[in-house]
């Protein structure tokens, strides 16, 4: 029973031996990564040679909803180079976070591995070989050299629907009083404007569905539908219905289109709006530094479902 005993304790000590021995240390060749989630990161690349495969590291697991195949994912993130370091793109600058598909055709398989499966509120770092880091055919983004590294910084705003709107019944109508639009929209459909009245002499928000979810602050990401029309036409200018899906946006002075801040701001996530801005609201504006434009001195109507909203700070 004695030598039994011994043999057993001997036993597990060589196991746990075993065990201390063949914990694998973090590679040094992984960047280090420090700052808070929806600000800009700072990255440091180490003097080694970049990893030869894709690798991932979650570096802050968010509270959030976890993300889904099929799901958009709206997303910030900081793009660079393994080699010099070198930035190629941050949604951080651009105040307007990207969206990525995870649909298997859409981005690379690699940030499918990145992104699939985290929750809303992560930030998750990928180091991949630049034709591995980007498109989903194994192409390097232009004018990056394809035997280069990419290393990039997510940070995850959530996983959304492509056609998910508010909650609402098969229709919603807002008739609202005479002279205003007449708001049509059904679940998945592009919402539709008819019975245009009168053109906006002011911006006018209208709050067509009332949402009970997260206010929306100064400085937030809301992730939104929207829908924009010139006056009186049946055809959206833009529209993320006929695109992608959910877009997100800061929300602050300038990095929205005219009437968007006043529109978004302090509204609860659930709400659908619709927003009328007159061509003078702000004639000098052109487009979001993410791009999102608007017809140059003509009235638009918008219709916007506030899906989400996640502080940056």
């Amino acid at each position: 029973m004695y030598v039994t005993a011994l043999a057993r304790t001997a036993a597990i000590g060589a196991l746990a031996a075993l065990a201390v021995g063949c914990t694998t240390p973090e590679p040094e060749n992984i960047p280090k990564v420090s700052g808070e989630f929806g600000q800009q990161p700072t990255v440091t690349i180490p003097d080694l040679p970049p990893p030869d495969k894709a690798r991932m590291k979650v570096l802050k697991e968010g509270d959030g909803p976890v993300t889904r195949k099929g799901q958009v994912v709206v997303t910030d993130v900081d793009m660079r180079l393994w080699e010099k370091n070198k930035p190629l793109l941050d949604t951080y600058r651009l105040e307007q976070p990207t969206t990525a598909v995870l649909d298997g055709e859409h981005v690379a398989r690699t940030w499918d591995q990145a992104l699939l499966g985290r929750k809303a509120g992560s930030r998750v770092l990928m180091v991949a070989p630049a034709t591995h880091g980007f498109g989903p055919h194994g192409m390097a983004p232009a004018q990056v050299p394809p035997g280069s590294h990419m290393v990039l910084v997510f940070d995850v705003i959530g996983g959304y629907g492509p056609k998910q709107q508010v909650p609402e019944g098969s229709s919603a109508q807002a008739d609202g009083k005479s002279g205003d639009p007449v708001v049509r929209a059904e679940p998945g459909k592009d919402p539709q404007i008819t019975a245009w009245g009168s053109a906006p002499r002011k911006a006018t928000v209208r709050t067509l569905v009332a949402g009970k979810g997260r206010e929306v602050g100064e400085g937030d990401t809301a992730v939104v539908q929207w829908s924009g029309r010139e006056w009186g036409k049946k055809a959206p200018f833009g529209s993320t219905y006929l695109r992608s899906g959910p877009n997100g946006f800061v929300v602050k002075k300038g990095a929205v289109p005219p009437g968007w801040y006043e529109a978004l701001k302090g509204r609860k996530s659930g709400t659908r709006l619709l927003l009328t801005v007159p061509k003078t609201q702000d004639p000098t504006f052109t487009m979001t530094k993410g791009g999102v434009g608007v017809p140059k001195g003509k009235d638009v109507a918008y219709v916007i479902d506030i899906l989400d909203s996640r502080s940056r700070r």
